[in-house]
């Protein structure tokens, strides 16, 4: 007999990866594959956690659960095809927040209402993964900071023996001759926010010294800001050898490997290294509250 969490796991993965949503609601291509696999992470993490939960749903549970994930679809297809709002970069069809609601549906059809407090790491990190992409959105002028990524990208090309020069928020490649802009997208704030939120996420659930947290949270969020300088460099490369074709293509799915690599490299070292017990727990381990 199958278990509960391989099910849950299963329905979980069919909720996203389905005709309707594929086909016909339309989805971002990105994040059908970004947030999936993140929480598969959490699930390898947390998996004996997962099995041990012992809330199960109750039968209107179960109804309100595929309820509300109907209710969800139904309405993006009600926008497609009987209102015919066009998908837009913004408006992709099964979006975040869409996939944030299929999340909940299905860990309340499973494990009810009284289950759900188990998921509160994964719930959050889609929240601010959300927060993140509306402010990368509505956020039109951070110009220092685009000016300091193209002045530091600048700096690191010549560097490594690239001629390069930048202005304002533009850098030029000489080879390359066409201006690049590091725009308010490029920053790596959506980045920052989301993916520092979920490196540091599972430590602030350990029971280890302040201290420790602390210092495994600033490292969090600077790891994350020094892998998106990273990206953009990576990506200035790849147009300096490859063409501008090739770099646009790495900046699309570059950036996600990267936080997705790194927050598995911070949680390794921090749990390793960083977060010290509290006294009371078994020697040599840290302790996750369930």
């Amino acid at each position: 007999m199958i278990s509960r969490q391989y099910l849950f796991l299963f329905f979980l993965l069919f909720a996203f990866f389905n005709p309707v949503t594929i086909f016909f609601t339309g989805t971002s291509l990105t994040f059908i594959i970004v947030v999936p696999f993140t929480l598969l992470i959490w699930f390898a993490a947390r998996w004996d956690n997962i099995a041990g939960i012992g809330e199960t749903s109750k039968l209107l549970e179960k109804l309100l659960g595929l309820g509300i994930y109907s209710l969800d679809i139904t309405y993006n297809l009600y926008r497609r095809y009987v209102l015919g709002i066009p998908r837009t970069p913004s408006d992709v069809g099964f979006g975040l927040i869409d996939m944030l609601i299929a999340f909940v549906s299905v860990c309340i059809a499973f494990y009810g209402l009284r289950g759900f407090k188990h998921f509160k790491l994964p719930i959050a990190y889609l929240v601010i993964l959300i927060v993140g992409y509306q402010l990368e959105n509505r956020i039109t002028e951070v110009a220092f900071l685009q000016n300091f990524l193209a002045n530091l990208i600048t700096s690191m090309l010549n560097g490594l023996g690239i001629s390069a020069y930048a202005n304002g928020n533009l850098v030029t490649v000489q080879r390359v001759g066409q201006p690049l802009a590091i725009d308010a997208n490029c920053t790596g704030i959506k980045g920052i926010l989301a993916y520092g939120s979920l490196a540091v996420l599972m430590i602030l659930d350990v029971e280890a010294t302040n201290k420790s947290k602390a210092l495994s949270t600033a490292i969090g969020f600077i790891g994350t800001f020094l892998v998106n300088i990273l990206r953009l460099l990576t990506i200035f490369l790849v147009v300096y050898f490859l063409g501008i074709d090739a770099g646009m293509a790495v900046h699309i799915y570059l950036g996600y490997s990267l936080f997705i690599v790194w927050v598995l490299l911070f949680w390794t070292i921090a749990f390793k290294y960083l977060l010290k017990p509290m006294e009371g727990l078994p020697e040599g381990g840290t302790s996750l509250r369930v």
